[in-house]
């Protein structure tokens, strides 16, 4: 079967404005049938999103935006482990639990991006090649410098809000719509991207940027303190968060 996916978005454990339930609910309701929540340094998005996939009828890949050394990695596992900044290390850890890396826009460099470094390819199982919130060269450089590298390429939103969920996604070849099957395809190159901005989703982008950038950290930790800990504790706690 074919699997609609979107491996990059951010929930408010990091810089995202939405919940991981209801960025779970919004991806289904966009009929995608796999997500990767990928905060910053985190699996905890993924990982309180994973608590509704069963209920939504969709695969959450536990997912981690690692910032490394030279720049942001994308980590898919099925569990949670200890990642490292050092991507040699990083790789090391990738094998031994059977998790997926990936460089998350690579050639991105505004946006910490690994740069020339993907292009050591035995370290990484495959590339983000387009990513709706880079610019367009940047993507188009991206794709032309590694598409013939016999690596899975990706297409993903990189959503901070509800509205640019599932703009840009992939299709993923499996047998079946289970955690292990979606990292084993990704480790095989079964997926087929699906680029595309979603111009109607900007205002929505760059006013939660701005909000990012005006309020800083500070908006981070009340949001981590009003809404994270009850979830953390047992409670739902999504009010408040499904106004994207």
């Amino acid at each position: 079967m074919l699997a609609r996916a979107d491996l990059h978005i951010h929930s408010y454990v990091s810089d995202g404005e939405a919940s991981p339930k209801d960025i779970v609910k919004y991806a289904r309701k966009l009929k995608l049938n796999v997500i990767s929540i990928t905060d910053h340094n985190s699996f905890l998005g993924s990982v309180i999103a994973s608590r509704y996939a069963e209920e939504h009828d969709i695969v959450v890949l536990l997912g981690n935006e690692v910032r490394t050394v030279w720049g942001d990695v994308l980590i898919f596992c099925e569990e949670p482990i200890t990642v490292s900044e050092n991507p040699y290390l990083l790789r090391d850890i990738a094998k031994e639990n059977s998790c997926v890396i990936i460089p998350a826009h690579p050639f991105d460099l505004k946006r910490l991006g690994v740069g020339g470094k993907s292009r050591i390819y035995d370290l990484w199982d495959g590339f983000e090649v387009f990513n709706a919130r880079s610019d367009p060269i940047t993507n188009l450089l991206s794709y032309l410098m590694l598409r013939n590298k016999s690596k899975t390429l990706l297409s993903n939103s990189d959503a901070h809000t509800l509205s640019e969920i599932g703009c840009s996604y992939n299709l993923i070849y499996v047998n079946d719509l289970k955690k292990e099957e979606v990292l084993d395809a990704l480790k095989k190159g079964r997926t087929l991207m699906r680029p595309a901005y979603k111009f109607n989703a900007l205002h929505k982008m760059f006013s939660w940027s701005f909000k990012a950038r005006l309020y800083g950290i500070s908006e981070k930790q009340l949001a981590f303190k009003t809404n994270l800990l009850p979830v953390l504790r047992g409670g739902d706690s999504s009010s408040g968060s499904s106004s994207a």
